[in-house]
């Protein structure tokens, strides 16, 4: 009786003490996430394009379309892809056309976390910058033969054509991998418009929020995108190939510890109620 009636802010305290653990107590055992394969293939593509002579050397496109309402999944992504970027000496260049908070968190995260692996602006990396996303499917079909000459200038005000990591970038030949994280469907824009349209198709790779993963599956099976992370999740499992635990690990934590306390409350309450019937079958 006393399970069917237990007072649910005790419930709620709970909950947020189970959550809040794992993201304060670091020396918390924290459980190993199993790799799915989307985050497999994300992380072998990277990894396969850093080994490949023809390709290591091209330009990386890391296009960030989200703002704060998405920042744990996808900042969290964000992070993990330019370290994994930045480990294998792979030169990039960050974008943004869907949200202007995706250009000033993109920028800062890049500045963070190159600025740990030597990498210099202009020399290694660069910011196109945003662009509105009423344009960006005309300016991407113009950027396909004139990258430089499409976006004109850097984040900076600096012609692109001047900036050292731009100067062997011209058209989509010299792209090597497209990375979107986002919070809107915009990984269709670079599929439509850029990803086929050169002498071979760029590889793609998509960090969407959890909610919008199903939506992309398809493109996965049909190999219009190469790999995946899914979400807050995507991001965790992706950080452990990297080495390099963060935010993710320890909120993934706090997902699975809550789980386990939803259903074990779940199996508390069907006990409760059990034992409730039990008692008034018994009284009869």
């Amino acid at each position: 009786m006393k399970l069917q009636n237990l007072d649910r802010r005790v419930l709620y305290l709970l909950l947020a003490v189970t959550v809040s653990l794992p993201l304060v107590l670091r020396g918390l055992p924290l459980p190993a996430p199993a790799i799915t394969p989307p985050t497999k293939s994300f992380y072998e593509t990277i990894e396969m394009i850093a080994e490949d002579p023809a390709k290591k050397d091209k330009l990386v496109i890391v296009s960030c379309n989200f703002g704060s309402g998405t920042l744990a999944e996808n900042l969290s992504q964000t992070e993990a892809v330019l370290t994994h970027l930045c480990r294998k000496k792979m030169k990039f260049a960050m974008f943004a056309f869907n949200d202007p908070q995706g250009r000033d968190l993109g920028k800062a995260t890049a500045e963070r976390i190159s600025s740990q692996y030597g990498y210099e602006y202009g020399r290694d990396w660069v910011h196109w910058g945003f662009r509105p996303p009423a344009a960006i499917q005309s300016l991407l079909k113009a950027a396909v033969n004139d990258i430089p000459g499409a976006l004109g200038t850097d984040i900076k005000g600096t012609k692109l054509s001047e900036i050292p990591v731009m100067r062997s970038v011209r058209t989509t030949s010299d792209i090597g991998l497209i990375v979107e994280m986002a919070a809107t469907n915009t990984i269709a824009v670079w599929i439509q418009f850029f990803q086929r349209a050169g002498k071979e198709p760029i590889a793609t790779l998509y960090c969407p929020t959890s909610v919008m993963a199903n939506e992309a599956y398809p493109l996965l099976d049909s190999g219009q995108l190469q790999g995946m992370l899914v979400g807050l999740k995507g991001a965790g499992e992706y950080e452990k190939l990297i080495g390099v635990p963060g935010f993710a690990t320890q909120a993934s934590a706090a997902l699975s510890y809550s789980h386990v306390l939803i259903i074990g409350l779940i199996v508390l309450g069907n006990a409760g109620m059990i034992a409730e019937k039990r008692r008034r079958k018994g009284a009869h």
